[in-house]
């Protein structure tokens, strides 16, 4: 029984001893290089978030243009040469008219 006492005596003691030495402080202070080593961590951390919240927005940007080049509008996009012209209907030519008509008068 007394070899039981003085072994809590001792872990005791030491208990208190290590309490008073740390005081609420960490054992071991970081070096220099490693606070620079966290600090660089975090900070590509923070730049990989970055470029990858961007892909994202820029993914977005590309589907919603994606979305808007319908076949609609891929007509439009396309150029026509002297040759194709002549092939246009009368009703084409004035869609056409009124179609470059009203972006004139937009930009006004």
């Amino acid at each position: 029984m007394q070899n039981v006492d003085v072994k809590i005596l001792i872990v005791f003691f030491c208990a208190v001893h290590l309490s008073i030495y740390c005081q609420g402080r960490p054992l071991s202070k970081r070096t220099v290089s490693e606070v620079q080593l966290m600090h660089n961590l975090r900070h590509h951390q923070q730049v990989q978030e970055r470029r990858e919240w961007l892909q994202t927005r820029i993914q977005d940007i590309h589907n919603a243009a994606g979305r808007a080049s319908s076949a609609d509008t891929e007509g439009w996009k396309r150029r026509l040469h002297p040759d194709e012209l002549a092939e246009l209907t009368p009703e084409e030519i004035k869609e056409a008219l009124d179609f470059l008509e009203n972006l004139l008068k937009s930009k006004q």
